[in-house]
């Protein structure tokens, strides 16, 4: 609700709206917005990633790419995809998951799991009851982690691949450095 604004009687019975009663107090333009803080503690482990796992993770997560894309993309294999995703996922688990729910969780996401991977899955699930518990914990993980991702991916650079040198860089360096080398022993 909107504070109401002082209202003043002008000279000749006008009224007059006060408009510093109508901007917006200064002091709340300079405090902090509430962090959630288990959001932050998440993107911070995110943060700790190598920057291609963080982007196998937020090309998953965030623009919804299936493995095989994902790897086409990155030009690496599908089984690097999952290693990767694995890793991102093993960071951010809570203590009710499981490194094997993470796993499981990771492989049913591949478009490419067998049907005799998925027959394995519910028999791991139907093994235990904490099986179960450590699969829905992480679910819920992996739901929380949108947040997280989503500040993590701000402007898209993990859309974009990695630009190397490649062998026209080392050419370059070690040319540079015969240069420096050779004007070095000149003088």
């Amino acid at each position: 609700m909107l504070p109401q604004p002082a209202i003043d009687q002008a000279p000749g019975g006008q009224e007059d709206v006060s408009m510093t009663h109508l901007l917006t107090p200064l002091h709340n333009l300079f405090q902090p917005q509430p962090v959630d803080q288990g959001q932050d503690a998440l993107y911070l482990r995110l943060k700790k990633l190598p920057r291609r796992v963080v982007q196998v993770f937020l090309l998953s997560r965030l623009d919804n790419l299936p493995y095989p894309a994902i790897a086409q993309r990155l030009d690496i294999s599908v089984a690097q995809v999952e290693k990767e995703m694995l890793q991102a996922l093993e960071q951010c688990r809570s203590q009710s998951g499981s490194q094997a729910a993470s796993a499981w969780y990771v492989k049913l996401q591949n478009p490419q799991t067998t049907a005799s991977e998925r027959i394995d899955f519910r028999r791991w699930l139907d093994a235990n009851t904490a099986h179960l518990q450590a699969f829905h914990g992480t679910e819920l993980r992996w739901r929380q982690l949108l947040a997280a991702a989503r500040h993590l991916g701000r402007g898209g650079w993990y859309q974009h691949r990695r630009r190397h040198g490649g062998l026209l860089g080392w050419v370059m360096a070690v040319v540079g450095a015969l240069l420096v080398g050779g004007l070095a022993g000149w003088i």
